[in-house]
């Protein structure tokens, strides 16, 4: 790795988040950070390889431009909805928000270790409302929080780097996953010897019809901006493009909404991953719309979660089935690798991994036993800790084999890992210290989706496009982006709330007291810690063990037929808010293929996929003029071009 790709990816790392953050809390424009391969980070990466394409021979390697992409994808992903709202919230909101009538002080601030939590209400007083003119930053209120978690932050991406790492042979070797992330970033960099670089693709007439498509669609919303009587096409146009249509009593909403990328990227995924997740998500909807009219519902979800809790829990007892048979068809490879990591005979060739295999093994369970021990003091007891950990464990897993296999950069789990605790062991079961110290894990286990454990999945893989040599600087490369972006949105953040305008008059939901937010997490624990009386849910365990059951009969199904066409990893997500909102790209991309590979066959296939890369790029190009319109004509009255799921 050379010096100046790893300042480059420093920067931007540091880029990547200063974007959203600042875009998200004083223009009110695009965010670009709610995938799990973030936008914030894709635009100006792009934009340095287009660069880099005039420089010829003094320009980037194919190689440091990986390292650079590598860096950037994790270190973009400390902004929005995974570190700054919801951790910046979740430890200030119980001292802001303490009312007497809600009576947080008694329910929760009392049961609050002092290292976890804003204690000094003045500070907190002043992150929400600014700083009184001349008064200095409260470093000793923020200090102790902002290390320990910051130390908690680091043994996480450290874990997951290692699982990925040791699981990068089995899954692309072994039983080849597509990556269509990964495989569609190596077709524009050029690396191995791909065909699809961007300085051609700009030359290919598809990808020059595809980019001018997504980009005068956009330009023409944009324009609207400026003239109230030029109606906004109702696509690619934010929130104003989610168009619900009622189905009947009962029935889910039908969300209709185009995703660029779930487009794009679906394009080089499989069919039949795409088809299965169609299917599955109409029979989630007509499961719960028949469920309500015989009134088998359990009624309302947790937070995050599905939209009905009995097709939500039959999604993760799938998703259990779905990852613990991963783990089964890996277990030669695992073996190997754990001989390798405490035996001095060589089982397997590790010199070409990103670490080897003993120090990945040794890093896990460090980082590992480090995570355990940090819940356990913020309060949490054993029981449902180990129920956490299992959950998180499962959904992390399972998004990442999902997110490389189908490349669906909006994805959540079907419910979040406290929901599972809440449910498994129920309140009944733990102290109101266990509970207040459960809730503090939304810090980082929010909206049931992963913490970089997707986007980690990905480096293994474009690790394996460098030089050989190269390839074990980028594990410690991606975690310093990582501390880079931790620190770049840390700062903006408070900066912003200190002594500009304080969050609350920031407009996100994380720190406006709104109930989708930190107070909403906080809220709805303190509602159940003064009831005590949510017990361990049978129905939903028994939903749990349903999904479970479907999944593992699909998995034999598949085993007994090779060309069976439903996989099951369509069943684990078909049930969650986000693949109502990209069912119908899903549908639409899967449609598109099913007739060019009937229609062209292989050949085709390949040829057109110029066409989504230039719909990819003219999407890019039009959210990057609409936040450069934004910052310039409508600073803090944006209009943001990225639909919020």
């Amino acid at each position: 790795m050379s010096i100046r790709a790893f300042l480059i990816g420093l920067l931007l790392s540091a880029f990547a988040n200063l974007w959203p953050t600042y875009s998200s809390i004083v223009l009110h424009s695009s965010r670009a950070d709610y995938a799990h391969l973030s936008l914030a980070m894709l635009i100006p990466f792009l934009g340095l390889v287009l660069l880099n394409s005039q420089f010829k021979s003094r320009g980037l390697s194919p190689s440091e431009l990986i390292t650079i992409c590598c860096m950037g994808m994790i270190g973009a992903l400390m902004q929005g909805e995974w570190i700054s709202s919801y951790f910046l919230g979740v430890i200030t909101a119980p001292v802001y928000f303490a009312t007497p009538e809600n009576r947080w002080s008694e329910l929760i601030v009392d049961h609050l270790a002092p290292w976890t939590y804003v204690a000094n209400a003045p500070a907190v007083q002043g992150f929400y409302e600014g700083l009184p003119e001349g008064q200095p930053f409260p470093y000793p209120s923020w200090g102790p929080p902002l290390f320990w978690w910051g130390c908690f932050f680091a043994a996480i991406l450290t874990a997951n780097l290692c699982i990925n790492i040791i699981l990068r042979r089995q899954w692309m070797e072994h039983e080849r996953l597509s990556y269509p992330i990964a495989t569609a970033l190596l077709s524009l960099t050029g690396v191995s010897n791909t065909q699809g670089t961007l300085t051609t693709l700009l030359r290919n007439r598809l990808f020059q019809v595809g980019f001018g498509l997504v980009f005068l669609l956009t330009l023409w919303n944009i324009t609207a901006w400026f003239f109230v009587g030029m109606p906004p096409l109702p696509i690619l146009n934010g929130p104003a493009s989610k168009h619900l249509i009622p189905l009947g009593e009962g029935f889910p909403t039908f969300r209709f909404t185009i995703s660029i990328l779930t487009l794009v990227f679906g394009y080089f995924s499989k069919s039949d991953v795409l088809f299965s997740i169609w299917f599955f998500h109409i029979l989630a909807i007509l499961q719960m719309g028949l469920f309500n009219r015989l009134g088998i519902s359990k009624g309302g979800s947790d937070p995050w979660g599905s939209f009905d809790p009995t097709v939500g829990w039959q999604s993760l007892g799938g998703m259990l089935v779905f990852v613990v048979w991963g783990l089964w068809m890996a277990r030669v490879h695992l073996k190997a690798v754990f001989k390798q990591a405490f035996s001095r005979h060589a089982q397997i060739d590790d010199s070409g991994e990103l670490m080897s295999y003993r120090w990945a093994t040794v890093l896990l369970i460090g980082s590992s036993t480090f995570i355990l021990l940090f819940l356990r003091n913020t309060g949490l007891e054993w029981l449902p800790l180990l129920a956490f950990i299992f959950a998180t464990t499962i959904i992390y897993l399972g998004l990442a084999r999902i997110v490389v296999e189908s490349g669906l950069v909006f994805m959540r789990g079907p419910i979040s890992a406290q929901a599972f605790t809440w449910h498994v062991v129920g309140m009944t079961n733990m102290s109101s210290l266990s509970a207040t110290a459960l809730a503090f894990t939304f810090t980082i286990f929010c909206d049931a989706k992963t913490f970089a454990m997707t986007a980690m999945a990905h480096i293994p893989r474009l690790g394996e496009a460098m030089n050989k040599h190269m390839r074990r600087r980028i594990a410690p490369a991606v975690l310093a982006a990582a501390l880079v972006g931790f620190l770049t949105v840390i700062t903006v953040t408070l900066y912003q709330a200190y002594y500009v305008s304080g969050s609350y008059n920031f407009g996100v939901v994380s720190f406006n007291g709104s109930s989708d937010g930190a107070v909403g997490i906080w809220q709805l624990t303190a509602t159940r810690i003064q009831a005590g009386t949510l017990a361990p849910d049978l129905e939903r365990i028994t939903f749990f063990g349903v999904g479970a059951l479907i999944v593992g009969l699909l998995l034999y199904a598949r085993y007994l037929f090779p060309g069976f066409p439903l996989n099951p990893l369509g069943f684990t997500i078909a049930a969650n808010a986000i693949t109502q909102n990209v069912f119908v790209s899903i549908f639409i991309v899967w449609a598109i293929k099913f007739v060019i590979m009937r229609v062209g066959g292989l050949d085709r296939y390949h040829k057109t996929a110029p066409f989504f890369l230039g719909m990819l790029m003219g999407y890019l190009a039009g959210v990057s003029l609409g936040v450069i319109v934004d910052a310039i004509w409508f600073p803090g009255e944006g209009h943001p071009l990225i639909t919020s799921f």
